[in-house]
């Protein structure tokens, strides 16, 4: 069956001039893998899911394109916001996060990693599990927004009310570097001495440096925008606390966390240096 679907794809590609590439920026040949991204982009656009790219499917395909080029702003309830870096907006069907009608005030910037090798395969894993999360930085540093910042994403349990989430993508285990060279991008730096809950880690993969200089960009202006302090939670003047901390939890912490912050059964984002960052963007 599959042979079918890739040579119909092959007169369709030469047909209307599309690419696979078009699905996903790591996809490059007509195989299983492709059909399967058409298959997700045909369920994420309430289209029949038969991956082939038939006159229906390129339509939609070609206005997605277009509205998915990358813009100087990000989506705050509706309205845009200048931002000094690329962002491409991605949004999520709507049972992946709650609409909040009312103008949202949240006090918290929640950061994870989100354990796949790109923000298109994170979007595909949060959409199959409908949640979501409102931001999540590429690999090439871009910016992907998958929920308005005034809506709330499902991304940290009991703080989502209070918080913005924000994904890096990060495979995390030190296996997948040779997939990321691979695919044409450098080995990631790893982290050799991370500590999270007062347990060292296993050596796992770090973040690029421009998904750093992008997260600058990105909680920067949410900060100013939210009026969110510029701040992590620390042990002393010194030293950032790496645990699970009540004022968190409890959604009452104002500033920039990790995941670990608000549950003891999470790690991410370790090895990201929180303090660093926060004296920078100060």
């Amino acid at each position: 069956m599959h042979w079918f679907l890739i040579n119909y794809n092959k007169r369709s590609a030469k047909r209307y001039g599309w690419h696979p590439s078009w699905f996903e920026d790591q996809l490059h040949a007509f195989n299983s893998e492709l059909i399967e991204s058409i298959k997700w982009f045909q369920l994420d656009h309430n289209l029949k899911a038969d991956g082939l790219v038939g006159p229906v499917t390129f339509r939609r395909l070609l206005s997605d394109r277009d509205l998915r080029k990358s813009k100087n702003y990000i989506l705050v309830n509706d309205n845009y916001v200048e931002i000094d870096w690329d962002v491409k907006i991605d949004l999520m069907p709507d049972n992946c996060y709650r609409s909040w009608r009312k103008e949202r005030k949240p006090n918290m910037i929640v950061t994870h990693w989100d354990a796949t090798t790109s923000a298109e395969k994170c979007k595909r894993v949060l959409q199959a599990r409908k949640i979501s999360t409102h931001f999540c930085i590429d690999n090439d540093g871009m910016i992907y927004q998958y929920v308005d910042t005034n809506n709330v994403a499902w991304h940290a349990g009991g703080v989502n009310k209070y918080s913005i989430g924000i994904d890096f993508s990060n495979a995390y285990y030190l296996k997948y570097n040779d997939y990321y060279v691979k695919k044409g991008s450098n080995k990631r730096p790893i982290c050799k001495n991370s500590r999270v809950h007062g347990i060292k880690l296993k050596p796992h993969l770090g973040y690029y440096p421009v998904q750093i200089e992008a997260y600058k960009k990105l909680v920067k202006v949410l900060c100013d925008h939210y009026d969110i302090p510029i701040q992590t939670p620390m042990i002393n003047d010194d030293v950032a606390d790496a645990g699970v901390r009540s004022d968190v939890k409890k959604g009452k912490f104002d500033g920039i966390v990790c995941h670990y912050h608000a549950s003891r059964n999470k790690i991410d984002c370790a090895g990201l240096d929180l303090k660093s960052i926060v004296d920078q963007l100060r």
